[in-house]
């Protein structure tokens, strides 16, 4: 009896020790993975937007095959009738680079003062937005294409003719 009683508390040990060991290594792997995740977290809000880009490289595409959409649209090449193209996209890829936190200077005009005699339709700035859009989601993810919007919403006030 006394050898069973000792087989027995070996054995509940054991287990134990199993039982200790396997939940200390199921806690470890809910750490790392939570540090995982919270890394994620913390390199994106680290990252601007201009990082998660891929900076000047893909603006520079964006805004190349954008601006050569529009202007070949029949619904937004009114709007570009006389523009100096390569410089015109160089200050387009200077302003967003700008306003996702990239290392540019724009020194292009105010929205107001480069549209002010444009006379953009409500009809045209919605087309541009739409191709624009389209452009975008060839080259960025979902949520970077719409932080990249909400940047650039506010220019439409300084932009479209009022009705």
């Amino acid at each position: 009896m006394l050898t069973q009683l000792n087989w027995n508390n070996v054995m509940c040990k054991f287990f134990l020790k199993i039982l200790i060991v396997s939940s200390l290594m199921y806690l470890s792997a809910c750490t790392n993975m939570m540090s995982n995740d919270a890394l994620t977290k913390v390199e994106i809000q680290n990252n601007s937007l201009y990082q998660r880009i891929g900076g000047l490289p893909v603006l520079t595409k964006i805004v190349d095959e954008f601006i050569d959409e529009v202007v070949a649209s029949p619904r937004t090449k009114r709007s570009f009738d006389g523009i100096k193209l390569k410089p015109f996209k160089e200050s387009v890829v200077a302003q967003l680079c700008k306003l996702s936190g990239g290392p540019c200077v724009y020194e292009g005009e105010t929205m107001a003062n480069a549209h002010r005699d444009a006379n953009i339709t409500e009809a045209e700035f919605d087309a541009f937005v739409d191709i624009f859009r389209e452009t975008l989601s060839k080259y960025l993810p979902t949520r970077e294409k719409n932080e990249l919007l909400k940047i650039l919403a506010p220019m439409k006030r300084d932009i479209v003719k009022p009705a």
